[in-house]
């Protein structure tokens, strides 16, 4: 997948993240520029992903503009680019008042993709864009020029699908919701099944969104996220 941010918990600076093809195999990168750049992943964090000061190995205290997606970002000439899947949004209703709604529901549609339906996770990371700011869903709808790597590869040979669980990560130290930003982390666990009865464990591996939102009655959107750990 890609990743967005780097690893640890919050920071001063907002940021950026990229787009977040999930199950697409490979290492989180650093901060990418704006015409896109192949990254590799960030060492383990040092610190508590809580840390009261910010810090470079913070998932959610990257530089502005940075990213850490877990695999290229941006354009690669030596790939085509991935084509895109069949339209669609995710189903259910979703609080739009509530960040812990917004934050769970663009978490569970990044993990979310069907092999009968989508070409690549990208398919997944566009249908999360709903639940972006506009400025951050331009980013998650920028094309891949890459494929879902082993996961994705694995999940496809058994013309499977996903099943994502979330579990609300609690670690001290997540700054208190204002009246414009929230922050929330979630363990997410994906699990594919397929044809035959197959079902394995895909990836784990805990997830930071970062919302905000412009008014009091305004619904809440993830302006980033980023991720540390991953199986």
């Amino acid at each position: 997948m890609r990743r967005l941010g780097n690893a640890g918990w919050w920071g001063a600076g907002a940021a950026v993240a990229v787009a977040v093809c999930a199950g697409c195999g490979g290492p989180a990168p650093a901060p990418a520029p704006a015409t896109g750049t192949s990254v590799s992943s960030p060492p383990a964090p040092s610190a508590a992903p809580f840390s009261a000061a910010p810090s470079s190995a913070a998932p959610f205290s990257a530089a502005p503009g940075s990213v850490s997606p877990r695999a290229t970002v941006g354009p690669v000439p030596s790939n085509p680019p991935v084509p895109a899947g069949s339209p669609g949004q995710p189903r259910g209703p979703v609080d739009g008042q509530s960040p812990d709604g917004v934050a769970s529901a663009f978490a569970a549609a990044t993990f979310t993709y069907d092999t009968a339906l989508d070409r690549s996770p990208y398919d997944a990371q566009v249908r999360s864009a709903v639940y972006a700011t506009p400025a951050f869903a331009a980013v998650l709808k920028q094309p891949l020029q890459q494929g879902g790597g082993a996961e994705w590869n694995t999940l496809a040979a058994h013309h499977g699908y996903t099943t994502v669980a979330l579990a609300v990560n609690h670690d001290d130290g997540r700054p208190p919701d204002q009246l414009g930003s929230a922050a929330r982390a979630y363990t997410v666990a994906t699990t594919g099944h397929g044809d035959n009865a197959w079902s394995a464990p895909l990836d784990s591996q805990t997830m930071y969104v970062f919302l905000t939102r412009t008014g009091t009655t305004t619904p809440w959107q993830v302006s980033r996220v980023s991720f540390s750990g991953g199986s």
